[in-house]
């Protein structure tokens, strides 16, 4: 028997596709940045899905059977999609994909990615479909729940309810992505009849350009804070991130809705994008999905202060 995973990821035979083309071009193995990006419709998102990736690269094998599924498949002349190199190749892999994702349950504005992947081209594009529906999905879900509560200013509860039973198909996802996201009960009986869409240009996994390619990598976000309190989003490159002293209590921004130069003075920073995925390893701990909904709530708590479209963030100056 195969090993069970979390849901049938060759139902989309694109990414496997294009992961056969980078090993055919022979640049399967070229390291790669790419960025998870969700669009969210009002002013924020609320991230959502990690978990699930961990555990489905946790679960996941390329066994002898799925191989024999895979040079089963056949195109419309019943010429097998997948050559006899490419399988042989995928019974040998070994995952080396580095991920960085914003903590469950953490509020992004627009323009922060979900995640940010590095790795072997051609593994990070066979981790397509997993990406998609594990977290960018349940970043959507969660976050149309979280508009909920935010129109209506409801983010403080006495008693968290119970977490519901997740059984592990794509309803069990949109019932925990509702729960953290803040549904209540029948909030989260009709997230499930509710249709979802899917990724539209410029969402999902998006090819990020190296330095000197007209365009800065962002690979990490330091949200300041006096007390309790969101000062603003760093945004960071590779680069800049090595020469930011973590001792200073003051950063200038260019901020990316005024384009204006911004000094932001705080107590501490976090840094928002922290290890999934370290070489292919899930080191991510498991964590109650009652402290990921009180986390998304306090995010709601924490940023009604003031228009988010005047929240700083911008690239370090």
């Amino acid at each position: 028997m195969p090993t069970p995973v979390p849901f049938d990821w060759l139902s989309d035979l694109n990414p496997a596709l294009n992961a056969q083309r980078a090993w055919e071009d022979g640049n399967y193995d070229a390291p790669r940045l790419f960025h998870l990006v969700y669009n969210p419709d009002g002013p924020f998102a609320i991230s959502c899905g990690a978990g699930l990736l961990a555990e489905h690269v946790r679960r996941f094998r390329f066994t002898p059977d799925l191989i024999l599924h895979m040079g089963q498949i056949t195109d419309d002349n019943r010429r097998p999609v997948f050559s006899e190199s490419f399988l042989n190749h995928l019974q040998r892999l070994r995952l080396r994909v580095n991920v960085w994702a914003a903590p469950e349950g953490m509020l992004l504005l627009p323009g922060e990615p979900l995640a940010v992947i590095r790795g072997p081209y051609e593994q990070v594009l066979l981790m397509e479909t997993a990406l998609t529906w594990l977290m960018w999905r349940s970043t959507q879900w969660a976050t149309r729940m979280a508009y909920h509560r935010w129109e209506n200013q409801y983010w403080r509860e006495e008693d968290t309810p119970l977490a519901p039973v997740i059984p592990f198909n794509f309803d069990g996802w949109k019932i925990r992505a509702a729960y953290i996201g803040g549904a209540f009960a029948d909030e989260i009986l009709e997230t499930i009849k509710t249709p979802s869409r899917m990724p539209e240009p410029g969402e999902g996994l998006i090819h990020i350009p190296y330095p000197g390619q007209n365009t800065l990598p962002l690979t990490q976000i330091r949200r300041v804070y006096k007390g309790n309190h969101a000062l603003g989003d760093i945004w960071l490159t590779p680069e800049m991130e090595e020469r930011a002293s973590v001792s200073k209590t003051s950063a200038e921004i260019v901020d990316v809705h005024t384009k204006r130069h911004r000094t932001l003075k705080f107590r501490r920073f976090q840094n928002m994008y922290q290890p999934l995925l370290v070489k292919g390893h899930p080191v991510l701990a498991n964590q109650r999905l009652a402290y990921l909904r009180q986390r998304m709530l306090k995010q709601l708590e924490a940023f009604h202060f003031a228009p988010l479209s005047k929240y700083p963030s911008g690239w370090l100056a």
